[in-house]
């Protein structure tokens, strides 16, 4: 089964997403299944997850309302506040539906994940651990790759998704300290990497001799069972379009064995959110 394991649904009108503008006309506009589904199809995608792409529990709700309606959604990666008073009774609520799977409770596109360190999250933290439920980081700078290692070692019951790589700055070749410090972060076994988002940072139009320094380091640190390909769609948008990162993606794992392949395609992501379970 292949799965894209990060992709992201809004409709401009419900006022979601703060961080949108028109002054990006790419991603101002409607993104919804059936504006993604052609695409799938093309690629051969059997199913998505959808993952938030605003800070707020009705945007969760709303993603939630369409996997209930599109089958091939299997699940979504939702938002909570770590330190909302009701903070149990909302995990409780989302948890009723099978297609809720984890959180991303990101404070806003730009921030340090530096704030996900106070022990007031932790009573959060050790909830998502109790219920199976996956913690999805979002990194804007490679250079706090470290802080998320400390935290995986705190918190070792802890499933945890790095999202799109930490991206790396491909633009401007810097491969080190962020390719020691993924290594250094895939130690700990019980994190998982998003082969994601690579396009958005190299320079535009970047192929697969651009971004074959970067995937190598990935590959061989996190290895298939930790890895799950995704698009990031439609902020991939922005580099380039569905099809060529499918394509590029494949060209960048053409050295792993069918069976490593089919784990990063689609293996990983559905052991990991635990997916068709119900």
């Amino acid at each position: 089964m292949n799965i894209d394991a990060h992709v992201h649904l809004w409709r401009l009108a419900r006022g979601d997403n703060e961080t949108l503008s028109p002054m990006e006309p790419v991603l101002w506009r409607d993104y919804e299944p059936d504006h993604l589904k052609p695409l799938l199809e093309e690629a051969g995608i059997d199913a998505i997850i959808v993952v938030q792409a605003a800070t707020t529990l009705a945007e969760t709700l709303f993603t939630l309302g369409l996997a209930g309606e599109h089958p091939w959604i299997a699940a979504v990666v939702g938002w909570v506040d770590p330190r909302s008073p009701s903070l149990r009774e909302e995990l409780t609520a989302l948890g009723a539906n099978p297609r809720f799977r984890g959180v991303r409770p990101i404070r806003d596109d730009n921030a340090s994940i530096a704030w996900m360190l106070d022990a007031r999250n932790e009573e959060c933290w050790r909830l998502l651990a109790e219920r199976g439920l996956v913690l999805e980081f979002l990194i804007q700078n490679p250079d706090e790759i470290p802080l998320l290692t400390y935290f995986a070692a705190r918190h070792p019951d802890l499933a945890i998704v790095l999202d799109h790589c930490a991206k790396p700055d491909i633009a401007g070749g810097r491969l080190e300290p962020w390719s020691c410090d993924i290594r250094a972060l895939a130690r700990h076994g019980n994190v998982a990497c998003k082969f994601s988002a690579l396009p958005n940072s190299a320079p535009l139009g970047a192929g697969t001799d651009a971004l074959a320094p970067y995937s190598s380091v990935v590959i061989a640190a996190f290895g298939a069972e930790r890895l799950m390909w995704a698009s990031d769609w439609p902020p991939l948008l922005r580099a380039t379009d569905y099809a060529m990162w499918r394509r590029i993606s494949l060209e960048l794992l053409t050295g792993l064995s069918a069976d490593e392949r089919n784990a990063v395609l689609g293996g990983t992501a559905k052991r990991i959110y635990r997916l068709f379970t119900q």
